[in-house]
């Protein structure tokens, strides 16, 4: 179990009061609702009312106030243009797709070189529009003067306002800025219409002034064409000139070059260099090829594979021969099986076979000195193509250094001569151009006389001013109310501090408690035995009610009554529940445990010669200091003299055996302490009570305070049975759901209050 922040063991559960249990019960958090704010709203509803009728009304004064300004406006179409001056895009073509265009165009309507033309052009420094007013009212000769005071102060400061041109004078640079003030260019969204405003106080001007903006800028625009195109001749004239002298410089170059090179037509030569370079390059490759076949064979005859070699194979000659060696090989070798080779027949064979031999040997002589002659050929032939390879390769070379050279003063001069051919077409197209009047801009509707004024809109500034105050009179409550830290409502103590509430004391004025004293002033602090049958007397009867019920076996018995800082009514509180339980018969009694500012003496009318300072510091007895009060069963201890250490006296055993003693002869024994924040005393006396009530000032004592006197008392373990709230006004919305229905205020206005009850002298 958690008890803020304080964790209580199960055992003792059963040992704690009820408060407790109230105070562990309690939510972490509320959740808001739409009442919470209608709460704020009622609460603050004066607020927003003073703040509502405050912007209301000034934004009437003024509004009913104002000179009434008129709006003309005129329409006008700009289309996209495209000049033909020249066809070089980075110099003169402007780039319609572009926004640039009509942003630029926008700004030109704004222009001070446009709005000095038309003013003029209208004389309009004549106007009383633009003229200081001959009868001031009030408030012009207030801004005047507020104006004139800074502008003496900051005079060191005064320098030459950036927006004025260079040539105006300063008469001119203010009329300029008071007419562009008064000016408004609207472009119409999705389309190429614009739409040019000026407000005026006269009707007359403000239809005029538009219209004459709008000629005007069609008129400046055609002079700016006429000016650039004029400007662009004079360009065109001067570059022709210039284009000229270089075309004829270029066409002479390139004719010297090729004079000097021998250079009639390159192309054609060019052509046939080339051609005959490339049927080379075939050639050369040809012979290569034919070149390494007969000297692959050429090889093949050094290396004794004759055999294999394709000339002797295709050689019929050779071939008879083979065969005829192979047949008398043959005879010779089968009459050697016979004869002896001394053998006529044998050696005719023999001789045969060696002249066949011989002749077959020269045939192959032949072909092998055929194959090297073929091959010693193509050799030949090889390094005779190669060498004129090379040398027409370095003939195309040459011409292609020339060529390069040549192309470049060929570009040169064809490129001198399209820009003049060019330029020179553009120079008719301007003199044909310098001669259209046409614009690209069309005024659409022109200005019409207004039937109504433009400002102020009276309608609509009375309904924006009513949704503003109200938006801002919320908004100002709910600040308020953000800012507003104090405790109000019992809901502030349970779910902020999270203590239990025993409810609220209604606040009484003097003019009420002077008819509870039947004219003369009562004591508030006796008012529950004075007029047990007011309103007051019934709170703190609620209050002794919730005090009799904080424990659940038995009520309290010694109880102490405090506040987190000084003058919040815990004297008053303490007192009236003292005589509340009294008045059930109960034994009870006061102790003003108060000994730095003590008062009870001073409300029950007692001296203080005597009293618990005296107790315990072992001068008197207990007995002697127990003093009756003329309220009946209520009896009173002062606070004596004051010692100048309240705490070591409270915290004295003598203290601990007169409580003990005061329990065994009242009912209960209630302890008036100084004020929690500050001071020890009541921390010391919280201890050995049953239970602490702290009393709170109704919307003036703040939560943070309220929390810090309750963290000290926890600190001790001390038992808080709940929270008073004092002084509470009940005519504010806080209140209104806690508001009693008391009898005697407001049923029987007529009837006349009952007299205070004597007080009987014990």
């Amino acid at each position: 179990m958690k008890n803020d922040g304080r964790y209580i063991p199960a055992e003792k559960l059963t040992q704690l009061p009820s408060a407790d249990y109230i105070q562990v019960a309690y939510p972490e958090e509320k959740e808001v609702n739409l009442r919470d704010y209608w709460k704020v709203i009622q609460k603050r509803r004066w607020t927003i009312l003073a703040f509502f009728i405050i912007v209301v009304v000034t934004t009437a004064m003024v509004t009913f106030t104002m000179r009434p300004i008129y709006r003309g406006t005129t329409t006008i179409l700009i289309n996209k243009e495209n000049p033909q001056i020249l066809d070089f895009k980075e110099v003169f073509a402007v780039n319609t797709m572009d926004l640039d265009y009509y942003q630029t165009q926008y700004k030109i309507l704004e222009s001070r070189s446009l709005a000095k033309r038309v003013i003029q052009t209208m004389k309009l420094a004549e106007h009383p529009e633009f003229l200081p007013p001959l009868v001031h009212t009030p408030w012009q000769e207030w801004k005047k003067n507020f104006w004139s005071f800074w502008q003496q102060k900051l005079a060191f400061l005064e320098m030459e306002s950036p927006s004025k041109a260079e040539g105006e004078t300063n008469s001119e640079a203010k009329l300029i800025d008071e007419f562009l003030t008064k000016l408004k260019i609207e472009p119409i969204r999705n389309s190429r219409l614009v739409k040019i405003h000026f407000d005026s106080h006269y009707p007359e001007l403000s239809v005029r002034v538009p219209n004459t903006l709008a000629t005007a800028y069609i008129q400046q625009n055609l002079e700016t064409r006429f000016t650039s195109t004029e400007k662009a001749r004079e360009w065109l004239n001067r570059q022709l000139a210039d284009l000229k002298a270089k075309v004829e410089r270029a066409d002479e170059v390139l004719q010297a070059f090729g004079s000097k090179h021998d250079i009639i037509s390159l192309e054609e030569k060019e052509n046939i260099t080339m051609q005959r370079l490339t049927e080379l390059n075939e050639a050369l490759a040809k012979a290569e090829m034919e070149r390494m076949a007969k000297e692959a064979l050429f090889r093949q005859t050094q290396d004794d594979q004759l055999d294999s070699l394709p000339h002797l194979l295709e050689n019929k000659l050779i071939q008879d021969l083979k065969q005829s060696l192979i047949q008398l090989e043959a005879q010779y070798l089968k009459l050697g099986e016979k004869y002896k080779p001394d053998y006529p027949e044998m050696k005719r064979l023999q001789t045969q076979m060696e002249v066949i031999q011989k002749r077959l040997n020269g045939e192959v002589q032949k072909v092998i000195a055929s194959i090297k002659a073929d091959y010693e050929a193509s050799l030949k032939k090889e390094n005779l193509l190669r060498a004129a390879f090379e040398k027409q390769k370095a003939k195309a070379m040459e011409m292609k250094q020339k060529a390069i050279q040549y192309n470049i003063l060929k570009r040169e001069a064809d490129t001198n001569k399209e820009l003049y051919r060019g330029l020179l077409q553009r120079m008719k197209e301007a003199g044909v151009s310098a001669g259209i009047t046409a614009s690209n801009i069309q005024i659409v509707d022109y200005a019409e006389p207004p039937t109504k004024p433009f400002k102020p809109n009276k309608e609509l500034n009375l309904l924006l001013a009513c949704l503003v105050g109200l938006f801002l009179g919320v908004g100002l409550a709910f600040f308020c109310e953000y800012l507003d830290n104090t405790v109000k409502t019992p809901e502030d103590v349970q779910d902020l501090v999270r203590l239990p509430s025993f409810g609220l004391i209604p606040e009484i004025s003097k003019e009420r408690r002077k008819l509870l004293g039947a004219g003369q002033s009562y004591p508030v602090e006796l008012i529950t035995h004075g007029h047990p049958r007011s309103m007051l007397a019934e709170a703190y009867r609620n209050i002794r009610t919730s005090l009799l019920l904080s424990f659940s076996e038995r009520p309290p018995q010694t109880i102490v009554v405090s506040s987190p800082n000084p003058a919040e009514g815990k004297t008053t509180t303490c007192i009236n529940t003292a005589i509340a339980l009294s008045q059930t018969g109960a034994r009870v009694i006061i102790i003003d445990a108060d000994m730095r500012k003590p008062r009870l003496h001073q409300i029950l009318n007692r001296g203080n010669g005597l009293g618990l300072s005296n107790f315990l510091s072992g001068r008197t007895a207990l007995e002697s200091i127990i003093t009756p009060t003329r309220i009946p069963n209520l009896s009173f201890i002062s606070a004596g003299p004051l010692p100048p250490n309240p705490s070591e006296l409270i915290s004295s055993g003598i203290f601990k055996k007169m409580i003990h003693s005061l329990k065994e002869q009242f009912d209960h024994v209630i302890f008036d302490s100084p004020p929690v924040l500050g001071f020890a005393d009541t921390t010391i006396l919280s201890t050995l009570v049953d239970g602490v009530v702290l009393v709170v000032l109704g919307g003036k004592t703040p939560k943070e305070t309220l929390q810090r006197a309750k963290d000290l008392l926890f600190q001790v373990e001390a038992h808080i049975l709940g929270v008073v709230i004092n002084r509470t006004d009940m005519r504010r919305s806080d209140y209104t759901h806690y508001y009693y229905h008391y009898y005697y205020g407001k049923e029987k206005q007529k009837k006349e209050l009952p007299p205070p009850v004597e007080e009987k002298t014990s």
